[in-house]
């Protein structure tokens, strides 16, 4: 059985080599020809032009890793199909599932590898591509920033955080400012300030309250009417507004904490909360594609290349369709987060599912 599987897996291995080549350059074919012609623009140097193109692979990858596992499991299983070597193993005893096995694997796999890419090394090259693209067409950070998160780690534990509603860099002030200060987990310190402003010596905050919490539940109150009190933030203006993130540049965990902040403000979260569930969402979608590959390229086809072909196409554009749709709907409070963001895999997990237990009825 080991063999069996090593053979399967083995006619996997070069047609997802492909997909992963092919749906790559497509997507890269549009952004590279923008990103020349952006650069012949502004006299940009082709060093820039590359540099761009490489941190924007690993966004383009995470998103055709689950195309070239669809490709990889219809063009194997139709050319073993084709060749009649699905007709053998039946012969000899072997279940759908039995032999549909290595693609679900495979799946599997490249659910958690596109997890870990999309992870730890998708957010970084997105922040590094968008500064670089900035400083490519020449422009300055913008004036005012939206929901500033400052935050302060010892080891992996979070020690202080800070949320500001509004930064305008123009005047160097914060608007409507919380920092909380962490004691093992707990909020040891809590300050509220209306406004806290920069000058040459630090940050000054203005009209603040500040409660300080003990471990019995007890709370003393401190305000600061009419004067101002130094604060240390750590960061100047400048790095401040540089350390900012939108969604497609935080992880799972930043994201978590960026919607926690706001929640705790009132603000609103669903679009936020529809992008973090497209964070788990988009690296399943191989493992869904495995589950309608399956069954879909095991049927007899004469032509097992440009049926898989064709047919992953298909799958594809109506994935894409109704994750679009439905992330849509979510966003504009149509549908729950979750639902919207998940809703391309459960129609087209159903699907497989249907499709797979058909197959092995045969």
């Amino acid at each position: 059985m080991r063999i069996l599987d090593g053979y399967v897996a083995k006619e996997m291995l070069m047609p997802m080599l492909f997909g992963v080549c092919a749906f790559t350059s497509l997507f890269v074919g549009t952004d590279l020809l923008r990103l020349v012609t952006m650069a012949m623009d502004l006299g940009a140097p082709l060093a820039t032009v590359g540099k761009l193109f490489v941190l924007r692979l690993p966004q383009i990858i995470v998103w055709t890793f689950p195309m070239a596992v669809l490709l990889a499991v219809l063009l194997a299983l139709s050319r073993l199909s084709a060749s009649s070597e699905i007709v053998a193993m039946k012969t000899g005893g072997l279940s759908f599932y039995r032999i549909a096995a290595p693609a679900f694997v495979i799946g599997l796999m490249m659910t958690g590898l596109t997890l870990v890419i999309n992870e730890a090394v998708v957010p970084v090259a997105n922040a590094a591509y968008k500064v670089t693209q900035a400083e490519m067409r020449g422009q300055t950070l913008p004036r005012v920033t939206n929901n500033v998160i400052l935050k302060r780690y010892k080891g992996n534990l979070l020690q202080w955080f800070l949320y500001a509603a509004r930064f305008d860099s123009q005047s160097q002030v914060m608007e409507d400012v919380t920092m909380v200060t962490l004691e093992n987990g707990k909020p040891g310190e809590t300050t509220y300030a209306p406004r806290i402003v920069w000058d040459e010596s630090g940050w000054f905050m203005e009209n603040g309250i500040t409660h300080f919490h003990d471990d019995a539940g007890e709370t003393v109150t401190m305000r600061f009417v009419g004067g101002r009190q130094p604060v240390d933030i750590g960061q100047k203006p400048r790095a401040i507004i540089a350390s900012q993130k939108s969604p497609d540049e935080m992880n799972i965990r930043e994201l978590s904490r960026h919607m926690e902040i706001l929640r705790s403000q009132g603000k609103e979260t669903h679009k936020l909360e529809v992008d973090w569930h497209l964070k788990w969402a988009i690296p399943a979608a191989s493992i869904v594609f495995a589950l309608v590959g399956a069954p879909l390229g095991i049927q007899s086809h004469r032509s097992a290349s440009s049926v898989g072909f064709g047919l992953s196409i298909i799958v594809i554009f109506i994935y894409y369709l109704i994750m679009t749709a439905g992330s849509a709907l979510a966003q504009g409070g149509y549908l729950p987060p979750l639902i919207g963001a998940w809703l391309q895999n459960i129609i087209l997990g159903i699907v497989g599912l249907g499709l797979m237990w058909r197959a092995a009825r045969r």
